[in-house]
C-alpha cells in the first residue's frame, strides 16, 4: 500500500522525528496502512511502524481531526454501531447510513438494486443470537475507557 501513500513508511518516521505529526495526521497515509507489518518486518532499524500507524490513527480519531480520509472514521463508527446493535454487520444499513451522513445520497443508487437482486444484500436483518455477550464486550470497553485502561 506504500505506493498509494503520500508519505511512505520511512518518511512517516522522519516526519515524526521532525515534530511534523500534524502533517502526518492531515494526510491519507495512516489510513492506507493495512497493518500487514511488512514495513515492520523489513525495517533495518527494527522500527515497528505498524504499531506507530495504529497509534497515529488512534490519535487522529481522538483529536477528531479532518484528514483527507475522514470518511474512514465515519465508516468505522457506523460499522461498530452495527456490530453493537445486531451482533454482526448489516451491510444495507451501513451503506444507507454512510450515504446519508456523508451527504452522498445517490452514491449507490445504481449499485444497490443490482446487489439486492443478486441476493448480496439483505433487506431484513437478523440479530445475532449472542447479542447479550457482544453487548458485554462493548460494556467492558466503555468501562476500561472510563478507568483510563483503554485508549
Amino acid at each position: 500500500m506504500a505506493t498509494f501513500m503520500e508519505h511512505p513508511p520511512n518518511r512517516i518516521v522522519r516526519l515524526l522525528q521532525l515534530g511534523q505529526w500534524r502533517r502526518v495526521l492531515a494526510g491519507r497515509s495512516i489510513w492506507y496502512c493495512v497493518s500487514c507489518e511488512t514495513c515492520s518486518t523489513r525495517c533495518p532499524n527494527k522500527v515497528h511502524l505498524a504499531s506507530i500507524m495504529d497509534a497515529l490513527r488512534k490519535l487522529s480519531w481522538d483529536l477528531k481531526g479532518q484528514s483527507k480520509e475522514s470518511y474512514v472514521q465515519l465508516v468505522n463508527t457506523l460499522f461498530l454501531e452495527n456490530i453493537r446493535t445486531y451482533g454482526r454487520q448489516y451491510e444495507l444499513r451501513l451503506a444507507a447510513f454512510f450515504n446519508m451522513k456523508s451527504g452522498q445520497y445517490l452514491k449507490d443508487m445504481m449499485l444497490g438494486p443490482k446487489m439486492l437482486a443478486k441476493g448480496k444484500l439483505k433487506v431484513f436483518h437478523e440479530t445475532n443470537k449472542n447479542i447479550e455477550e457482544i453487548q458485554k464486550i462493548f460494556d467492558r470497553i466503555e468501562e476500561m475507557r472510563k478507568n483510563g485502561e483503554a485508549t
